[in-house]
């Protein structure tokens, strides 16, 4: 039976490639981070015409085309690289990148003798954001041994459990636009992103007199509302979500990329004369799915039924510089 590429593998192994070409990782470094195989990822480069230069003992190093380098040679003279170094660096040469256009724009240009960015490179990702729920008591809710977007996945079935449901929540955004190098932009964004959905979710803003009552009929919970002042009838969206009091996202936050890397995803340039933070053109927001998720064997439950609640991140990529 003849070999078929498997898509999801695809994306997995060109991740690895990128990072072995920018970051000069090593195969197998590069494929553990990619959530691959190093022999998955020659037999892959070999399928998409990539060329591994290397011998047993020497460090692999992939042979990519100009037009494949064009990100990483715009972030590494963004990274304070001559334009020099980082064409010798992607095994390229300066002349051949600065044909290279965007738009119809080159990608670098003259300034006296130097050659400088014409653009600032901007990439959009698919990040995930995942944790544990904590309660009254700070009691961890659930299982608490799967969570995130692999907890339902074939190679975690066998964990799971029939009767006690492992649950958290999930921060889902599709298109979240950054300059930083892809391993970098979730761990970067998180305290700022956290902040704000803390804010939105366990506030308490909500009027709910029916659920508030709910709550006191446990003698602890009212006696800790009394301790706490909440006096009123107002509850946490999160608390009007789960109707369980004291409801909070746990401080230790996950987060992983989409496994569906595309070099070329939502590729775009800034031209570097309005990369200036507060410019409209490095303002940006990106739209968070927040849902609850509640697994036991063979079954996946997702809150809100309704659908995801919806967070609005606003943000400026000149942070980032």
């Amino acid at each position: 039976m003849a070999w078929t590429p498997n898509p999801e593998t695809e994306n997995r192994v060109l991740l690895a490639i990128n990072l072995m070409s920018r970051r000069g990782w090593g195969v197998e470094k590069a494929a553990k981070y990619a959530k691959t195989t190093r022999r998955t990822v020659r037999r892959y480069a070999q399928h998409l015409g990539i060329n591994l230069k290397g011998k047993f003992g020497v460090k692999l190093k992939p042979v990519l085309t100009p037009d494949a380098k064009i990100v990483d040679f715009l972030r590494l003279m963004k990274d304070g690289k001559s334009a020099t170094a980082a064409a010798r660096e992607l095994k390229t040469q300066v002349r051949t990148m600065a044909k290279k256009t965007y738009k119809g724009v080159p990608i670098i240009v003259t300034d006296g003798r130097r050659w400088v960015l014409n653009f600032v490179p901007v990439k959009d990702h698919a990040i995930i954001y995942y944790g544990k729920l904590v309660g009254f008591k700070d009691n961890v809710q659930g299982r608490g041994e799967l969570l995130g977007p692999d907890a339902n996945k074939a190679k975690n079935k066998k964990k799971q459990d029939e009767d006690y449901a492992d649950i958290w929540w999930q921060l889902d955004f599709d298109d979240f636009a950054s300059t930083l190098p892809v391993e970098r932009v979730a761990d970067f964004w998180k305290e700022e992103v956290m902040n704000r959905l803390k804010r939105r979710l366990e506030s308490l803003n909500i009027a709910n007199k029916s659920l508030v009552a709910k709550f006191k009929t446990n003698t602890e919970v009212s006696n800790d509302m009394k301790t706490k002042g909440r006096t009123g009838d107002k509850v946490s969206e999160l608390e009007t979500l789960t109707k369980r009091y004291d409801m909070r996202m746990d401080d230790d936050v996950n987060s992983s990329l989409d496994d569906r890397f595309d070099p070329m995803r939502g590729l775009d340039f800034i031209p570097k004369n309005e990369f200036v933070k507060g410019n409209k053109a490095t303002k940006r927001t990106a739209i968070g799915k927040f849902q609850l998720f509640f697994l036991t064997k063979g079954n996946l439950v997702v809150y809100p039924k309704k659908g995801p609640l919806m967070l609005s991140f606003r943000y400026d990529l000149a942070d980032e510089s």
